[in-house]
């Protein structure tokens, strides 16, 4: 039996030992691992260094480019010529309004007079007058009431009405 015990205080006496090395192991990686970071951490500053310089070189560079005062006289210049274009559309609007309107009074107006005047409503057309026939049309525009008919086949001879236009050539 004294040799059991003397088995197990050997191994009692290794575990300390066991214990040391599994510790310093332990710590080692702890130190190596602390190493990796510090580098890490020193990378991480250095590149927020540089970020940080060039966001101050983009402001700079901002602040020459122009100021606050520049950009509100750009915009106030801006607004003016917006208002100047909105101006000269609406006067351009009117004006092709006022040629439509002119050019369809032109179209559909008599000649004025007895009605003895041919209307014209354009080249190669003709304004319907108050007492006008097909007949009497085709003999003012000197052509035959067949050819007048072919020319306006949807027109009906019994309900033409006063300035309603009708090809001639």
């Amino acid at each position: 039996m004294e040799n059991d015990s003397i088995s197990s205080s050997s191994s009692e006496s290794k575990l300390p030992l066991i214990v040391g090395i599994v510790g310093f192991a332990l710590g080692a990686a702890g130190l190596v691992l602390a190493l990796k970071a510090k580098g890490s951490a020193e990378a991480a500053t250095t590149a927020a260094t540089k970020a940080t310089d060039a966001a101050g070189e983009v402001s700079a560079a901002l602040a020459q480019k122009a100021n606050a005062t520049d950009l509100t006289a750009i915009t106030a210049e801006l607004s003016n010529l917006r208002q100047g274009i909105d101006a000269n559309n609406k006067t351009f609007s009117d004006n092709i309004l006022a040629l439509q309107t002119a050019v369809k009074a032109k179209a559909t107006a008599p000649a004025g007079g007895s009605g003895a005047k041919t209307a014209v409503a354009g080249p190669g057309s003709y304004a319907v007058q108050k007492g006008d026939t097909l007949s009497g049309i085709a003999k003012k525009a000197g052509i035959s009431l067949k050819a007048l008919q072919d020319l306006n086949p949807d027109v009906n001879p019994n309900r033409m009405q006063i300035g309603q236009v009708l090809k001639t050539k």
